[in-house]
């Protein structure tokens, strides 16, 4: 699946162009993009199938991805998916230290059934963060109607 984040003038548009050729978007507002780039980076690099882009992937819209009573009928992936990106936005913004993510992640699934959290290494998090700062800092740089492509 292809993942299009386009920059608009005072707003910007998700896209996700599946393999099959269909494609949902939505307008995200004024907002830098970063919870939508966190997400691809933590699904990718620890293979969530059953995160954001993975239920857009698998068929979902991003409207019924932004309702919460349909993302009340979620499985533990998906919420394993928000943890985790929620947590990779607050090391981009400094509010976490690096060495706190492995357990602030696995803090709060503790308080939450059925999430399995796979085995995570300093190393892996120290990758995802460089990943998520040069993609911010891509972003950053973009002119108004420039595409960042992320493939998923």
């Amino acid at each position: 699946m292809e993942i299009i984040i386009t920059k608009g003038k005072n707003r910007s548009t998700l896209s996700c162009k599946r393999k099959d050729g269909s494609i949902t978007s939505q307008n995200l507002g004024p907002d830098f993009p970063n919870h939508d780039i966190a997400h691809y980076i933590v699904e990718k690099k620890f293979k969530l199938e059953n995160g954001f882009y993975g239920k857009i992937k698998s068929g979902k819209t991003i409207v019924e991805l932004s309702d919460k009573e349909i993302i009340k009928t979620f499985g533990a992936e998906t919420w394993l998916s928000e943890i985790m990106a929620r947590n990779l936005q607050a090391i981009g913004a400094g509010a976490v230290n690096i060495k706190e993510y492995i357990e602030l992640i696995i803090w709060e699934a503790k308080n939450m059934n059925g999430i399995k959290v796979p085995e995570m290494l300093l190393s892996d998090i120290k990758n995802m963060k460089q990943d998520f700062d040069k993609l911010c800092k891509d972003w950053n740089s973009m002119s108004e109607n420039e595409q960042l492509r992320l493939n998923f």
